[in-house]
């Protein structure tokens, strides 16, 4: 994507910590017309419903049960959509956007190869699936890990969001992290609020990138509405990661190992990995589709003050895989 200004023009000592420190940093990606409301409207009259998701949640951060689906009949408008985030307690998160909207998919691109060129520590990052969140004032996201490293680059509105260390075991407890990687589980985790005692804390204001080390957990709160754009993106460090993880999980979990190595460098890891893919060949280990039956009795309404309307009955979720596949 050309551009006439430089969107991103960090210090050296923060592209020498990209990926590696809990970091907030500046770029000028949020003036594009990408972001604002007509392109919004736009943009989400055209969204494939299979790709456009749409969540509700409570308050309590404890709770993490109470993040629900929420259906999108195919009937409703942006506007309509739009209207309902800012009257709501709604998370909209569009997902593969960097596939779906050349735009996105332009942008995305030059972000990573701004990053792969500044920051070789990372061995030529490589942007993997990315979502644009537009979010509702209050709405927030519970305490949860991602399996790639991603980061938030932060478009509109304020939102807070905590930062926690990566890889520690108080914080997340080995079992979850290695079904995270094995798709047994999602994101979410339980969550404790003295954990916030070991947390970075930041107000992200339009024009703010928030990054974190691979695996470090983080949960958000908005302020105002808010449109953010995620991306993950893949690299050495996460490969080894990742099939370590998925050894641990499928190879030493069963024979009943209580504590499973977790370094990813070194001639054991290395035969894990090896293990683990020649097996996985052999015979796939199962992964579970975990937004195959997707049922919720609550649709998105943007005529209604809570941005939400209640169904008669349940029904599958239109970004449900298995509605998709009807």
């Amino acid at each position: 994507m050309s551009v006439e200004y430089a969107p991103i023009s960090w210090s050296d000592e923060e592209y020498r910590n990209f990926g590696l420190e809990r970091q907030v940093l500046r770029h000028d990606y949020h003036s594009l017309p990408l972001f604002d409301d007509a392109s919004l409207e736009t943009l989400l009259d055209a969204y494939p419903a299979r790709r456009l998701q749409a969540y509700t949640m409570g308050d309590d951060p404890v709770r993490n049960e109470d993040w629900r689906h929420v259906d999108i009949d195919p009937d409703t408008t942006g506007a309509d959509m739009l209207r309902a985030v800012h009257n709501g307690r709604l998370w909209l998160n569009l997902t593969h956007i960097e596939r779906l909207v050349p735009a996105f998919g332009e942008l995305i691109e030059e972000m990573y190869a701004h990053i792969g060129a500044h920051c070789p520590h990372l061995e030529q990052p490589r942007a993997t699936h990315s979502a644009l969140l537009i979010s509702s004032p209050g709405a927030q996201v519970y305490y949860h890990l991602d399996a790639e490293p991603n980061m938030l680059w932060h478009m509109r509105g304020r939102k807070h969001v905590w930062l926690y260390p990566a890889m520690d075991t108080d914080l997340v407890p080995q079992h979850y992290l290695e079904d995270i990687y094995a798709g047994d589980i999602g994101e979410n985790l339980p969550y404790q609020p003295e954990f916030d005692e070991r947390a970075s804390v930041h107000l992200l204001e339009p024009g703010d990138a928030a990054s974190w080390p691979h695996n470090a957990p983080h949960r958000i709160v908005n302020v105002d509405m808010n449109v953010s754009l995620a991306t993950s993106y893949s690299t050495p460090l996460e490969y080894r990661r990742r099939y370590v993880q998925l050894a641990n999980r499928h190879l030493l979990r069963p024979l009943g190992l209580g504590r499973r190595g977790m370094s990813e460098q070194g001639l054991v890891p290395s035969l894990k990995r090896g293990t683990f893919r020649v097996l996985n060949r052999i015979r796939p280990f199962r992964v579970a589709d975990r937004t195959e039956g997707y049922m919720t009795d609550l649709q998105l309404d943007g005529n209604s003050a809570t941005g939400l309307r209640t169904l008669p009955d349940s029904r599958l979720a239109s970004f449900s895989n298995a509605r998709s596949s009807e």
